[in-house]
């Protein structure tokens, strides 16, 4: 099932279903592909790292759905596992939004994993690819939000009518060959790891998947981000 409502497994996103039906929105799971005969039923539609490419007709059909003026949640990954880099850019490129090859690193403002055993902690291993990420633009979207944690994530490019939503710390960098250190060909700075773009329908890509799983949603404000980010895309806010 990976990254399905119905799955309660830490790469599931069954808590994130859950707060939305608790929150009196209608949250359902599509079964196979998407369907291209009609216009789509959802008035968001959310897409956690899509692996396989979309045929014509969905690539079409999403499309259409955004100029009908609805939303789209779109959560990406870190590097090209599936060649799905520059797939997925014909989808948010038109309207701004280029997702980029490299995985967000930061040797100052990460976490750290503990290693536990019978409830003592005998070590602590520093996570460079597991992010701090405290730069919020002003937006509905990051109303009232201090820190998101991002694991393992891409950084994004923005053009119009694109803006970031939430940035990383200047001492980040792109890994691309993921060896957690500084290339001369790797951009340091402040990246942008979330953006919204807005024509006659919402998008919002995020460069972390996991921000939304059951095993990291809880981590820092990221339940909160992807709310205010569902409740936007609804026009809501």
């Amino acid at each position: 099932m990976g990254s399905s409502v119905s799955n309660p497994e830490s790469d599931g996103l069954s808590l994130l279903a859950a707060k939305l039906e608790a929150l009196g929105h209608d949250v359902q799971r599509i079964e196979a592909e998407l369907p291209v005969d009609d216009a789509f039923p959802w008035d968001v539609l959310v897409l956690p790292f899509p692996k396989l490419q979309f045929s014509t007709g969905e690539m079409i059909a999403l499309h259409e759905h955004l100029r009908a003026g609805r939303g789209l949640l779109l959560l990406t990954e870190w590097g090209d596992l599936y060649s799905h880099v520059d797939h997925l850019n014909e989808l948010t490129g038109p309207y701004g939004i280029h997702i980029q090859k490299d995985r967000v690193t930061d040797l100052e403002e990460h976490v750290s994993h503990q290693v536990k055993l019978g409830g003592i902690v005998l070590d602590e291993q520093p996570m460079p690819h597991y992010v701090r990420i405290r730069n919020f633009s002003e937006h509905p979207i990051t109303e009232g939000l201090s820190e998101l944690i991002y694991f393992s994530g891409c950084s994004l490019k923005t053009s119009e009518p694109a803006v970031a939503v939430a940035s990383t710390a200047a001492t980040s960098f792109g890994d691309l060959d993921l060896d957690i250190e500084l290339d001369d060909d790797e951009e340091q700075g402040i990246l942008t790891i979330a953006a919204a773009s807005e024509i006659e329908g919402r998008m919002l890509v995020v460069g972390d998947s996991n921000i939304a799983a059951n095993g990291y949603v809880e981590q820092g404000d990221n339940l909160a981000f992807i709310i205010q980010t569902i409740e936007w895309l609804l026009r809501e806010r």
